[in-house]
């Protein structure tokens, strides 16, 4: 939805995750993140995305996956919703200083996409989600989260390149640990 807040965003727009009821701004979300206390390490996956693309069936065949269409809200009824709650949505986004920046809590993303990309559909859920258990082999993966995320970013298509992002203090313990450990 158009950025009206204080943050710079480069397209102009801030990503949201949509829900059954509305749309979670990127704003909120890093606002809920910044109460963390320090020292807390969050790990957060998300396949979803906010522009098009088109994929090729046959990159996936050796793994059983084939996607099936773009996960995406279409930019008409976004823009829609907004417009419908304009004001709510506004008020979110004017909240003085940037999460991004006062962040005490350690957060690491690994997501379906860059930015800029269409995070897939699959057969039965998107294709970084299938991709990442293909991976994942039910925790018979070895490695930590930049090697999950490599090991990920090998099978998907060129148009769709899972983004790694950490936010907060720098936790390299964290970042070395196996996934989905504590």
């Amino acid at each position: 939805m158009p950025n009206t807040g204080n943050d710079f965003e480069p397209d102009g727009f801030d990503e949201t995750w949509c829900l059954y009821d509305g749309e979670l701004i990127d704003d909120e979300l890093y606002s809920a993140l910044g109460s963390f206390a320090a020292g807390v390490r969050i790990f957060v996956l998300s396949d979803s995305c906010h522009s098009g693309t088109v994929l090729r069936e046959a990159r996936f065949a050796a793994l059983g996956v084939r996607p099936a269409r773009p996960r995406m809200m279409p930019r008409d009824i976004a823009l829609r919703v907004y417009m419908e709650h304009e004001q709510f949505y506004d008020k979110l986004q004017q909240r003085g200083k940037d999460p991004r920046t006062t962040m005490r809590a350690t957060g690491l993303l690994i997501s379906g996409c860059q930015d800029n990309q269409t995070s897939s559909d699959g057969d039965r859920n998107g294709l970084f989600t299938e991709m990442l258990l293909a991976v994942w082999k039910n925790g018979k993966f070895e490695g930590d989260y930049r090697g999950f995320h490599k090991a990920i970013v090998k099978y998907m298509p060129p148009m769709q390149t899972p983004n790694y992002f950490t936010i907060g203090p720098a936790n390299h313990i964290f970042e070395r640990q196996k996934p989905f450990t504590v």
